[in-house]
């Protein structure tokens, strides 16, 4: 139970960090789309220089459109990570009750053994 809750909290820290870069990604991606829009609709007298910014905003454009898609998909991974593992503790959690149960089984014969054993050979005081 303590190992489970230890993994599900590294892996919801590990998570919120994905999701909060995937989210400032999200965000430069939109701040670059809104500058590109800005300078499409800006009349450049000096057209070398828009394609120029054109053209560097599109490259930051595509730089934050790959890295949003890196950290989903790694997002993704983890979280499948995540769910493999809760089924590995989830088999094992049963696995270590089905011990208990047979153990508590076990120790109920063996205690009413022992109360057999005793009424059937009571102790001799002499």
């Amino acid at each position: 139970g303590k190992d489970a809750q230890s993994v599900s909290r590294q892996y919801s820290l590990k998570i919120s960090k994905l999701e909060q870069e995937i989210e400032q990604a999200k965000r430069e991606l939109a701040e670059t789309q809104k500058q590109l829009q800005e300078l499409d609709s800006k009349e450049l007298r000096d057209i070398p220089e828009k394609v120029m910014l054109q053209k560097e905003c599109q490259k930051k454009m595509e730089a934050a459109k790959l890295k949003v898609q890196r950290e989903a998909r790694e997002l993704e991974q983890k979280v499948a990570q995540m769910k493999h593992q809760q089924s590995q503790i989830q088999k094992r959690l049963c696995e270590e009750s089905e011990k208990k149960k047979q153990l508590e089984a076990e120790l109920q014969q063996d205690q009413q053994q022992i109360k057999v054993g005793f009424f059937l050979f009571p102790y001799d005081k002499d």
